[in-house]
This record gives structure tokens, sequence and C-alpha cells, in this order.
């Protein structure tokens, strides 16, 4: 009986919850830690993600921080581009346009090319010669460079004003000893030019992150959280913090969920609140190893990135870092 008025309870408040799109109060808002206007693949409304004019544009947005998606190729250059295997789902969908808001999407080889193969089996030039972009509204081919992790690096060299970087490592866990081959380039660029940014290494396998932990442990992380579909009523079981903690990781981040999951944004804004509380609790009680960032992404409308803002988020991933940037400062969030 107990449990039964639980669950009814549970029913009750998404059904309450259903009908507040924000009902935060603006005394939440942290303005004493850095706010991280973080440009998801850089600016990918205005250019072709991951690309040095998507980053670049981003910049002049006004991020503080950038989001690359990273992959390995067969002859072991890292690259910044999003899609490791063209046939998965993910890359299937963004290849015929199905992804909102960006203005291009990938051109994949055609299947029996001999080309429409995962990164890791195509060579660094392969990949520049038969992977593209294409505009999505009309399907024109767009003059798109694929960046290595060094020409980003040299990049970044002169740009003070990006502070944090998330490296979104692609290598699934059937291959998640190229992890490390990944991190061996980063670690030897970091050397040679040393950057003023701090760089986030962020996964979505728990296998990839032990492997890469396991051998560069002093670099900062975050294991990827993302919602499942169908009814959350309890959001607080897919609590980022909690995956943080027990990850001890620095960082947690953690994903809107596409519209699968019902009422996305009332889940993903309910369990915001959750994790700010618990965040704001495990760093009194855990100085010495405290949660830096609770990250949201990718947040595009203007609406719910002042709502996680007045909830206490401390960053957000976004395809629109000038929207965000006008909030940030609207708000008088710390972005120096």
């Amino acid at each position: 009986m107990a449990s039964l008025k639980r669950r009814l309870l549970k029913y009750k408040i998404w059904f309450k919850e259903l009908f507040r799109f924000c009902p935060i109060r603006t005394s939440r808002i942290d303005r004493e830690n850095l706010f991280l206007i973080c440009g998801h693949r850089g600016s990918p409304v205005n250019e072709p993600e991951n690309t040095i004019p998507s980053l670049e544009r981003a910049v002049r947005e006004g991020a503080n921080s950038l989001e690359i998606d990273i992959c390995l190729t067969k002859d072991k250059e890292v690259i910044l581009w999003h899609d490791w295997n063209p046939d998965e789902l993910v890359g299937f969908l963004r290849e015929r346009g199905v992804e909102p808001e960006v203005t291009y999407k990938p051109d994949f080889p055609a299947p029996f090319s001999g080309y429409r193969n995962k990164t890791s089996e195509l060579t660094l030039q392969e990949m520049r010669t038969h992977f593209k972009y294409l505009r999505k509204s009309d399907s024109t081919p767009v003059d798109a460079h694929i960046p290595t992790l060094k020409e980003f690096m040299i990049w970044l060299t002169d740009k003070p004003q990006i502070k944090y970087v998330f490296l979104d490592i692609k290598v699934p866990k059937s291959e998640k000893k190229l992890i490390l081959t990944i991190l061996n380039q980063l670690e030897l660029l970091i050397k040679e030019f040393k950057p003023s940014v701090n760089f986030i290494i962020e996964t979505f396998f728990p296998e990839v992150q032990a492997i890469a932990k396991s051998n560069y442990p002093d670099l900062t992380y975050s294991l990827d959280v993302e919602i499942p579909p169908g009814f959350i009523f309890s959001p607080k079981k897919h609590s980022t913090i909690k995956v943080a903690t027990k990850n001890n990781n620095k960082v947690a981040l953690i994903l809107k969920p596409r519209q699968i999951t019902i009422a996305n944004w009332i889940t993903f804004r309910r369990l915001i609140k959750y994790d700010v509380r618990k965040r704001k609790s495990f760093n009194k009680k855990n100085p010495e190893s405290k949660i830096d960032f609770l990250i949201g992404c990718t947040i595009n409308d203007k609406h719910e990135m002042e709502c996680l803002i007045k909830s206490g988020i401390n960053g957000i991933q976004t395809d629109y870092p000038r929207r965000l940037k006008n909030l940030a400062n609207q708000y008088n969030l710390k972005t120096q």
C-alpha cells in the first residue's frame, strides 16, 4: 500500500509539473562561479560544425568555452569529426538532415563505395576526400576543411577568452583502447603549444573513461548522461551529479532528452533543479573533491536557457552562443 501511495504521488507531481514551464526563483542564480557559454561544435547554425570557421564564429559570438567532437583515423590522425561510424543510427539521421537547428549536414560516401567506413578504418586523406558537408536547405556542397587536433591547437593558441574545451571523444567501447592514442597526442600537443585552456575529456562510455583515467588520471573527465525515452516520473534516478560523484569526475554533464521522452523539457528542468541542490550539498561536504560544473546540453531555446540559469546551472552547450551570451550578460553571470 505504501509503495502504491508513493507511485501515485509521483504521478501527481508529474502531471502538476507538466503545466509549469519554469517555476524557479531568480535567487538560485550562481553568480559566484564561472559560467560556461559553450559553443556546441562551434556555431553550427552559421558554419559547418567542428570546423575552424565555426569555432571562430563562436568566439566572436561570446563563447568562453567550446565543445568539439573527436575521432581517430587509420593513420592515427586525431580529427574534429562527429560520426565515428556513418552507419550508426545517429549518423544515418544526421545524413538525412533530421538534426534540428544546424544549417549543414554531413555527406557520407555511398554504400559499397569502399569508403563508407568507420573513421578508424580510413586515412586522413580518405576522410578529407570522401566525407563532406552539405547545406541542409538545398543539399549544396560546401567547402569545409576537416581539421586535425593539431590544427585546432594552433588556432587555439591566441584565444585567451576560451577557458575550457570539451573534447567529446567518439571512440566506441568496442575500440576503447584507441582513446590512449588520442590522449597521447593531446598530451604531446599541450606540451608543444602550451594552451591556456583546460581540457575536459567527455565520453558516453564508462569503459572508455576507465581506460583513459587509468593512464591519464590528471585530466578532467565527464561521463555524459542521457535520459531514456518514455515517461520519467522520477527524474532524479538519472542524476548526472550522482554519476560524477561515483566516478570522481569534476564535471557533470547531461543531455536534454529528445521528443521520445514524454514531456522532455519538464523532465530535464526537474532533473537540473535536483542536481543543482545535489551538487551544492556534495561540494559543501567534500570541498577537496568538488564538482566544478553542472552542464546542460544542447540547449537552444532562449526561454529554456533562461530557466536553467535561474535554476543555478553552471554552463550550457548551445548551437547559439550569442543568444546565451546575451542572457549571461542580462543576469550578470561571471563569464571571464
